[in-house]
């Protein structure tokens, strides 16, 4: 599951959608191929069986008629009279006798497209009636050949032969040997006292057209099968054939008037046995079919199926990106969007979008980061407005610091009737404080800053006379720089009260300034008396601790500090830089 919750939209909506529609697919098209194989499948069996038995129901009626015939002239009562009188052996048949027996085969001649040929024999000692194409022909034969030794009643049993040469044909025409099937009746009452015949030769090609004319398979066939034999005429491939003794042995054992069976046969291919019988001879129609060829329908049902499949597959995964893409790229658009805002950047253009739920979401967004900008805006108003208090009371905390020691100073001059030199300082306390006014100016120009350093310097000179001396060295490049007004003046006080007081020697102040890496950097020098070095750590210490105050540092330095954090970052400042008896050196970075 957490696999697809930490995908894209677009691809957990291709991960659900194409495999869920594919199964869909891949479910119907099994069935629908199921299902239309099995229906191919009894469609195929109906056919063949509608087939079998119709060409059984028509073979059936049209041999019917043929015994219906036979016995009419079997029970023909001329041919009887003539039975009769020819057994005497002195009798002679008349003109009138051979117009009795013409008249008795044209009273019941079948139909003239089935029968090849027609036999009567009434006498053994007689020559036979031998109807051809019209023509009557007297012939001897004999009856031995079809004398059936099983029957127990020949007067009242028609007798079938299946495919055959006409021995009468061969007999008088050795260029003819035509095949025929016949059925035929004894006269006589039992076996021993057989007197004639009457038979019925067939047409082979009424057998074969009844059993070539329907379409069954490329290589399925109809055929006849009797006890004597199979009446079989269509040519197939040597791998769709049955050997005849297999194929009859198999129908002939089985029990049942029609159904199917499966025959595999020296080749291995599977050969489908419809089969019927017929009621007038008990004779087996059979259609013969190779599987393959009946169920080749079946096959090509299964591979339109695969390619309607394969055509469905691809038209999901397109419908499916379709869909997907329609989904997820206003919603990868308005993601963007939010990641752009994660990098700060609110300067983003919002375009109409649908009135649905992601055009409602976009229109959150806009007004959200309309409120934000909003928001922002006020709060660097504020800030600013914060900053400039603070700073301004930072320089308040200075200025009163200074002016203190200063009037104190003055003070005491003129308490020693000094009043010159309280003149002097009085004078060089109103350049300072012209220059720390700075026509309400935070930022001035550097050269300003070390103006205001000299008037400072004089108010100190006034104050402590020659015990230190100073100097100033300046790149003129940093000048013109800007810096916070009233930085260097709580140093410089720190450096003489702090630095030089406890020395015995006279104080040295060096003040140097210069560009380091596109920064400005000043420095001050004293010789003063230094720091251990648990003073030097606690005081940078403190200046690197955001929440400077006036522990550690003291209360001049952590302000300076701070003012030129809050104007140049966090990176600039104050660091100190000291060792006991060697003097400290102070830092200032800014830009």
């Amino acid at each position: 599951m957490s696999f697809i919750q930490n995908r894209s939209l677009k691809s957990t909506i291709l991960w659900i959608s194409i495999p869920i529609t594919m199964l869909f697919v891949f479910t119907t098209g099994l069935f629908s191929y199921l299902l239309a194989s099995d229906q191919l499948q009894q469609n195929a069996f109906t056919s063949i069986s509608d087939t079998v038995s119709q060409t059984e129901s028509f073979l059936n009626d049209k041999l019917t008629d043929l015994v219906t015939s036979l016995t009419i002239i079997d029970n023909d009562a001329d041919l009887s009279d003539i039975t009769l009188r020819t057994e005497n052996p002195s009798y002679n048949l008349q003109p009138g006798d051979f117009l009795q027996l013409n008249r008795v085969l044209n009273r019941a001649f079948p139909d003239r497209s089935l029968i090849d040929s027609t036999l009567l024999s009434y006498n053994n000692d007689r020559q036979a009636f031998y109807r051809k194409d019209d023509l009557t022909e007297l012939v001897k034969i004999s009856l031995e050949p079809y004398k059936l030794v099983q029957a127990t009643d020949p007067a009242s049993i028609i007798h079938w032969l299946t495919l055959h040469a006409d021995p009468i044909v061969t007999t008088f025409n050795q260029n003819k040997s035509g095949k025929v099937i016949s059925l035929y009746k004894l006269l006589g009452k039992d076996m021993e006292h057989i007197k004639g015949i009457i038979l019925f030769n067939i047409k082979d090609s009424f057998f074969q057209t009844i059993l070539n004319n329907p379409t069954i398979s490329n290589n399925g066939y109809l055929c006849l099968i009797s006890a004597e034999g199979i009446i079989s005429y269509k040519k197939v491939e040597d791998k769709y054939g049955i050997k005849d003794s297999e194929l009859q042995s198999q129908i002939l054992q089985t029990t049942q008037g029609s159904g199917k069976i499966t025959i595999t046969n020296e080749y291995g291919k599977e050969m489908l046995v419809v089969y019927d019988t017929l009621k007038i001879n008990k004779w087996k129609i059979a259609a013969v079919v190779p599987k393959e060829e009946l169920f080749n329908k079946v096959s090509y049902i299964k591979y339109l199926i695969l390619v309607l499949m394969f055509i469905l597959f691809v038209i999901v995964i397109f419908f499916s990106n379709f869909l997907a893409n329609i989904i997820s790229k206003p919603i990868i658009r308005l993601t963007r969007k939010i990641n752009t805002i994660q990098e700060g950047n609110l300067d983003i253009e919002f375009r109409e979008m649908p009135q649905n739920e992601i055009g409602i979401l976009n229109r959150g967004v806009r007004d959200m980061i309309h409120r934000i900008k909003q928001l922002l805006t006020q709060i660097e108003n504020e800030q600013e407005k914060k900053r400039k208090a603070e700073l301004e009371a930072l320089q308040f905390q200075i200025r009163p610091h200074f002016l203190y020691n200063t009037l104190y100073s003055i003070k005491h001059l003129i308490e020693m009737d000094e009043k010159k030199e309280a003149s002097r300082m009085v004078s060089a306390l109103s350049d300072f404080f012209r220059i720390s006014i700075s026509r309400g100016s935070e930022i001035i120009p550097v050269s300003q800053e070390i103006e205001h350093i000299n008037h400072y310097f004089t108010i100190q000179e006034l104050r402590y006379g020659d015990s230190f001396t100073f100097e100033i060295e300046m790149e003129p490049a940093i000048l013109d720089y800007k810096i916070v007004k009233l930085t260097l003046q709580p140093l410089i006080e720190n450096a003489i009260y702090h630095g030089m007081k406890n020395i015995r020697t006279k104080g040295h102040i060096r003040i140097k300034g210069f560009i380091q890496d596109d920064d400005c950097v000043i420095l001050i020098e004293d010789n003063g008396a230094g720091m251990s070095a648990e003073q030097l750590a606690t005081i940078n210490a403190s200046l690197s601790d955001k929440r400077t105050g006036e522990e550690g540092a003291g209360f001049g330095i952590s302000n300076v500090h701070k003012r030129l954090q809050l104007n140049y970052g966090m990176k600039y400042g104050l660091s100190y830089e000291s060792s006991p008896e060697t003097g400290t050196v102070v830092i200032v970075t800014f830009r």
